[in-house]
């Protein structure tokens, strides 16, 4: 027998919960094996040193005194983002991350800053320069649209997933918090 398969068994033997054949091959690898032999000696002290403790004596009003302590301590409340907030950040991300690529796969970014100062400045000449900047980035469009449509049915998926798994969850919510209630 191996120590490895041995280690495992050296409770139930000190215990003497093994079966007559197991017991046979534990003390057979005990008698050649001095690793585990003073494994066994260990578990004989710890089995023996417990044995001599006294029980603890605790006051007759121990359960309320720990039950009033228990309710007296200030429940920590972990603060976390809300569902909202996550979507939210979410969205904002993605379209942050849809829009960079459109400038990336457009190349055309300095035209995207003019779009934007003429709009800002209120010029005649906007509707020209969005004219213009729609021609130079139409090279991507089809990229630009498949990867906004992907992002739109990934935002629908979920807020679908949401609906569900706030449906599935609050039954079960409902359950633990009545069952904490009548306790």
């Amino acid at each position: 027998m191996r120590c490895s398969l041995c280690e495992p068994l050296l409770d139930r033997y000190v215990e003497g919960t093994l079966s007559a054949r197991e017991m046979a091959r534990v003390s057979a690898h005990l008698r050649i094996c001095p690793h585990c032999e003073s494994l066994l000696i260990e578990l004989r002290v710890v089995d023996a040193l417990l044995a001599t403790t006294a029980p603890v004596e605790l006051a007759p009003n121990f359960t309320f005194a720990v039950m009033a302590e228990v309710r007296s301590t200030p429940v920590h409340v972990n603060r976390k983002l809300s569902l909202w907030a996550v979507l939210t950040f979410y969205v904002i991300g993605a379209w942050i991350a849809l829009s960079g690529m459109y400038a990336v796969l457009g190349g055309r970014v300095p035209y995207l800053a003019s779009t934007g100062h003429a709009f800002a400045n209120g010029g005649a000449q906007g509707l020209a320069v969005l004219s213009a900047t729609a021609q130079s980035v139409s090279p991507a469009t089809p990229v630009v649209l498949a990867s906004a449509i992907g992002v739109l049915l990934l935002d629908t998926l979920l807020v679908i997933a949401t609906v569900f798994m706030y449906r599935a969850v609050r039954a079960r919510l409902a359950a633990t918090v009545n069952r904490s209630e009548a306790v």
